[in-house]
């Protein structure tokens, strides 16, 4: 071989793409976009703080799962009955989403405060008529009790 076709036949090698070089560059960041219906609610993504809603920026995220929320993963439970710890389980459970961002892509999730209140109420009345039928039920237990002597 000549020098010159030497030479031609690397320019072409090196200006040549490889196969799968033609291709654009993987993205290894995704978005998220939250959405909430409440202002000045705390937001936190795997267990970490990142602001007050409304969020108005895109965020940037690691693909792959997220847990979003606007309770703390480290919510302690100890000082619970166990039918509180139920019903505030239902209430994380109904205010923590898990969203996967994809790469390149952009994710929205809209989160629901007002449903956490309507819980939150449910539950309020539930616990008031429940005590009111447990003061019933001893009244009727002391004047069956009374009219047994």
């Amino acid at each position: 071989m000549t020098g010159g076709l030497k030479i031609l036949l690397a320019g072409l090698l090196v200006a040549a793409p490889l196969p799968g070089q033609d291709q654009e560059p993987e993205a290894t960041v995704g978005y998220l976009r939250i959405i909430t219906d409440t202002d000045l609610v705390q937001i936190y993504i795997d267990g970490v703080a990142i602001g007050y809603s409304p969020i108005k920026e895109k965020l940037t995220m690691t693909p792959g799962w997220h847990r979003v929320s606007f309770f703390p993963s480290d919510f302690k439970w100890t000082h619970w009955t166990h039918r509180q710890r139920r019903t505030i389980v239902n209430v994380i459970e109904s205010g923590t989403h898990h969203v996967l961002v994809k790469p390149g892509e952009l994710a929205e999730l809209d989160m629901e405060w007002h449903a956490i209140e309507r819980r939150l109420a449910e539950y309020e009345s539930s616990q008031r008529i429940g005590g009111m039928v447990g003061v019933s039920m001893v009244a009727i237990i002391f004047i069956l009790m009374a009219r047994a002597l």
